[in-house]
């Protein structure tokens, strides 16, 4: 295999184990630099598990051969079945990363004029920044704990949501169309800070 070659349907046969010695070889060594092969590898390896899974390749009842030999002899037909099983559960199940309240908010600031105001009481340093159209808000508070995020506006109030633990922060994002006076972080039932909405 040359170094600019990819590896090709080896990937499949390099999951099924279907390979001689050198060829595996050959194989790990690519990968070992080839992110797209390795990928490629791994997505045959999550393919041939889930078709064991659902018990679609199965030898003939007494047929004591090894699973080396069997995937040989009918690698002509598994081959495209484990291509389209790999496309379909790439399908299925894309691998996106969920986002946090932390992206959420930057990609909010990078496109909105914001202002910010500090929470003021017994709980932990906690400020919000807010888009001047309120259109969003970012409660941003110190250490782990979680609060309850309330909204207030001429008498009304409106629970926005709960902070959530992100690193030596605990923080909440949310979109509303509120014009809130202020925001309040309850501990339980007990107001931990206060924040004026100018």
């Amino acid at each position: 295999m040359q170094p600019d070659e990819h590896i090709g349907e080896s990937a499949e046969l390099y999951a099924l184990g279907a390979l001689e010695p050198a060829e595996q070889a050959a194989v790990e060594a690519h990968i070992a630099q080839c992110v797209q092969c390795l990928r490629r590898v791994g997505e045959a390896e999550e393919t041939l598990l889930a078709l064991e899974r659902a018990n679609v390749v199965r030898a003939a009842s007494g047929d004591i051969r090894t699973p080396v030999a069997f995937m040989r002899r009918h690698i002509v037909w598994l081959l495209p079945l484990t291509a389209a099983a790999a496309f379909i559960i790439g399908l299925l199940f894309p691998r996106t990363t969920p986002q946090s309240p932390h992206d959420l908010a930057t990609l909010a600031m990078i496109g909105s004029h914001f202002s910010h105001a500090q929470f003021t009481g017994q709980g932990a340093p906690a400020k919000v920044l807010y888009a001047r159209d309120r259109s969003w808000y970012y409660v941003i508070v110190e250490g782990w704990h979680r609060y309850a995020v309330y909204g207030f506006a001429g008498g009304a109030r409106l629970k926005l949501g709960e902070t959530m633990p992100s690193g030596k922060t605990s923080e909440l994002f949310t979109r509303s169309s509120g014009r809130y006076d202020r925001l309040e972080l309850f501990d339980r039932s007990t107001v931990a800070g206060t924040a004026t909405i100018r």
